[in-house]
């Protein structure tokens, strides 16, 4: 029973889909029963306000120490919100991307890197963004020349907090002339960005990313024109506050602290039209949405404070222990007997 079993699966005809496809079909159409399972598939249905996204770091079958290096590198740029998987997966993301969606399914990844080696394409890195489980476009670069992050420990000079929003620096003309790096820079911002704000304070100012590349041989087709590379070179510097002449601001001392990275861009696969333009609608805030909450408010330090409305409190009706020396004057005790009539009698002497 069980060699059938496994040539069942083995030898799938063409209008069953492939082992993998069962299992993402097998996530999408699950369940919840219990209440924890209800709150874990509520946290991934789509919001009006999506959660931070996720990037998910995977090895192919065959890596080299430049891209493990450079994978665990973008694992520290992206945390808390990234995962990164130390064992080679059998993945080919450009000839069937099926098993690499599903693994982002699994884990609730948007994002991804994926790292390969191999004598036709050595040092390879592919970034790619997902819209419903589904890849929405990919780069592949071929990493030229790559420090780590621990060559610079000691002149970072403290480095910076994990969670601290980068500042992302673009620079060059090129990124506002050229398509194709306007849509590399759209790409960027959403690997690299991290959780949207609306402000940040200067002294939350902790590290910043820069990008730079030269427009030539982006305007021609892949792999340029006159043996022109497409290079984009990324860089990482911690930002240290000090004392200015100046009274207005502080003076803003940059320093390197890694990953340094020289790109060259090989493949691209750009979005699908229907798929961008679903991917770029916003949905309208319906009645469904939950309206503000009268009488709270929130302190400058976090805390949730609200106001309550209280009726007027009549003391005299207020439960309390008294004794029973302490009657009201004026009216008779009660006496125990007969049930002759009860009324007031009459005031002690002397009122």
């Amino acid at each position: 029973g069980n060699l059938q079993a496994t040539s069942t699966r083995t030898h799938c005809s063409a209008a069953e889909p492939p082992p993998h496809h069962l299992s993402l079909m097998s996530l999408e159409s699950r369940r919840a029963k219990s209440a924890r399972g209800r709150r874990f598939l509520a946290q991934r249905e789509p919001k009006l306000v999506e959660n931070p996204r996720t990037a998910l770091l995977a090895r192919g079958q065959k890596s080299s120490a430049v891209v493990n290096e450079l994978l665990t590198d973008l694992f520290c740029l992206k945390k808390p919100h990234a995962k990164h998987f130390r064992r080679h997966n059998a993945v080919h993301p450009w000839e069937d991307a099926t098993p690499l969606e599903f693994l982002c399914q699994k884990n609730d990844a948007s994002l991804f890197g994926f790292g390969t080696h191999s004598k036709k394409r050595p040092h390879n890195l592919v970034l790619g963004r997902c819209f419903d489980h589904r890849i929405l476009d990919m780069y592949e670069f071929g990493v030229e020349a790559s420090a780590a992050m621990a060559g610079f420990a000691r002149g970072a000079g403290g480095g910076a907090s994990g969670e601290a929003k980068p500042l992302l620096q673009f620079n060059g003309d090129g990124w506002e002339n050229v398509v194709e790096l306007k849509e590399l820079r759209a790409f960027l911002l959403d690997w690299f960005g991290g959780k949207p704000a609306e402000a940040i304070a200067p002294l939350a100012l902790e590290r910043v990313i820069a990008f730079s590349a030269s427009p030539e041989g982006w305007g021609a087709a892949d792999g340029g024109s006159g043996g022109s590379r497409r290079i984009v070179r990324l860089r990482q510097y911690s930002v240290k506050l000090q004392k200015s002449a100046e009274a207005t601001a502080p003076h803003v001392a940059l320093r390197e602290m890694g990953p340094r990275v020289d790109l060259v861009v090989r493949r691209v696969q750009r979005p699908a039209p229907d798929l961008l333009r679903e991917a770029m609608r916003q949905p309208a805030a319906s009645s469904a949405a939950p309206k503000k909450a009268r009488n709270v408010s929130h302190s400058k330090l976090g805390g949730r404070e609200g106001r309550l409305h209280l009726p007027k409190q009549d003391l005299s009706q207020m439960p309390t222990a008294r004794m029973k020396g302490l009657g009201k004057r004026g009216v008779a005790p009660k006496q125990g007997g007969g049930g002759g009539g009860g009324g007031p009698c009459a005031p002690p002497p002397g009122e």
